[in-house]
């Protein structure tokens, strides 16, 4: 039975880049509010867009629109998506379904909507502008590598791989607001080099009467914005840090399967790789480098970069586009709790509080997310957090070493995951998670590197 809050369509206008060539604006219609634009601005370059667009590059716009359309047509979910083009390849068919279904399912799932929810995915009535096979490039970035830039732990470690192999990595960063171009800075000691997303103000106002809102896969807005700056830049690489501990879904039951990081799984990648390839055989290679690895592997490499302790933050609330000026670590986040347990096997107290502000396994208001990480209640967190087994073995690990067991969180859990698990599965679970996976597209040189750091 259709859902009243649900619109009966969702069309993407199409494109059109700027006069001074910075910005493109994409336009959309929701049947039930009307009209919405965004506008991106490729502010890292100085190239100008309209002289540079080919059918390549045009294709990747075309990419791009499709991705950014979730932030707009979350708001009524309609029944029916019309993409900007008439001819719709299979692998760009292929990517409007993984981002409007799967990467919309937690959306679904926290709505009501995900048993009833059905998408026609139909071809535009308008016939795109022509654009010559092929124009010459002026390359600024030869070279290259773009690293996405978040300003945590795995931003660290995938940018010390690409520098360990001898890669010139440029650290970038898609943001929305000042405050958190300004947050994004502070973690990073090298200048990091930024692209702007402009939201249709009307987007608030719509939320703000009660439109449908939730989570949308931001990744893969981030991953196409930087492989186009990495087109128009010649940059060799655009690379992300996106783990393989990504792949578990937040929840699975009753026949829900939904993903918080669904955009950051290894399924999308691969979707998202082929739509890329499909629309520009020129565009950079995108790829994350820490798609091998896990959770404990990634805490185990970073506990070796120092110099960012005093930095780096995966606390979500220094990325909140408005509001205070907020600490480095809320401490009552399901971030925060993640990042302090991965984190404890590899430090000591005196190189924790270099990090936190206190000791973060002592919090009584931060069991419940504790318990929620380790699987002891009905739903991890909706959050970009690590495996279910990756945090049991850590806290595991943590029972064993003087001063953590002692820890609040340590006494607390270590029962009940005792009670479902023998130590020799915990510690299979640990020595899973330092191992290397094999389905990845990492190239040969960085898995080196990796292995070297």
């Amino acid at each position: 039975m259709a859902d009243p809050r649900q619109a009966d369509s969702f069309r993407m206008e199409g494109w059109q880049v700027s006069a001074d060539g910075a910005s493109v604006r994409f336009d959309y219609t929701c049947a039930r509010y009307g009209a919405f634009s965004e506008i991106v601005t490729f502010t890292a370059t100085d190239l100008a867009l309209e002289a540079r667009l080919d059918r390549g590059l045009a294709g990747l716009l075309d990419l791009l629109q499709v991705a950014l359309g979730v932030s707009y047509y979350k708001c009524a979910a309609a029944r029916r998506l019309l993409l900007p083009l008439t001819r719709i390849s299979s692998e760009l068919h292929q990517l409007a379904t993984a981002l409007y279904g799967d990467g919309l399912a937690e959306l679904y799932v926290r709505n009501g909507l995900y048993q009833s929810h059905e998408l026609e995915i139909v071809a535009s009535d308008k016939d795109s502008a022509p654009y010559p096979e092929q124009v010459a490039q002026t390359h600024s970035l030869d070279g290259q590598a773009l690293v996405a830039w978040g300003g945590g732990k795995d931003s660290y470690v995938a940018d010390a791989i690409a520098r360990r192999a001898g890669l010139t990595a440029q650290r970038c960063a898609v943001v929305m607001s000042d405050k958190v171009e300004a947050a994004i800075q502070r973690t990073s000691e090298m200048p990091v080099l930024f692209l702007r997303r402009h939201l249709d103000p009307k987007l608030r106002d719509v939320n703000a009467a009660d439109a449908l809102n939730g989570h949308v896969p931001i990744t893969a807005i981030n991953a196409l914005m930087l492989v186009i700056l990495g087109r128009l830049s010649g940059a060799q690489s655009v690379i992300f840090a996106n783990e393989r501990s990504a792949d578990e879904p937040t929840i699975r039951q009753d026949g829900i399967v939904a993903n918080h990081q669904y955009s950051k799984s290894s399924n999308f990648e691969n979707i998202m790789r082929d739509a890329i390839g499909t629309a520009d055989p020129l565009a950079p290679a995108y790829f994350s480098v820490l798609r091998p690895y896990s959770e404990i592997w990634i805490a185990e490499k970073f506990s070796a970069l120092q110099e960012a302790f005093p930095r780096f933050t995966s606390c979500n609330q220094n990325f909140r586009i408005t509001g205070a000026e907020p600490p480095r670590w809320c401490g009552a986040c399901a971030k925060c709790a993640f990042t302090s347990l991965m984190l404890a096997p590899h430090l000591s107290l005196e190189q924790a509080r270099t990090i936190f502000p206190d000791n973060f396994l002592e919090r009584e208001n931060l069991l419940p997310l504790y318990r929620e990480l380790c699987g002891l209640t009905d739903s991890k967190p909706w959050d970009c957090v690590g495996t279910i087994n990756e945090c049991r073995a850590t806290v595991y690990r943590l029972s064993l070493s003087s001063p953590w067991r002692a820890t609040r969180a340590v006494r607390a859990l270590i029962p009940q995951i005792l009670a479902l698990h023998d130590t020799a599965t915990l510690e299979t679970f640990w020595q899973d998670g330092m191992g290397v996976a094999d389905r990845h597209f990492v190239p040969d040189t960085m898995m080196k590197a990796a292995h070297d750091l």
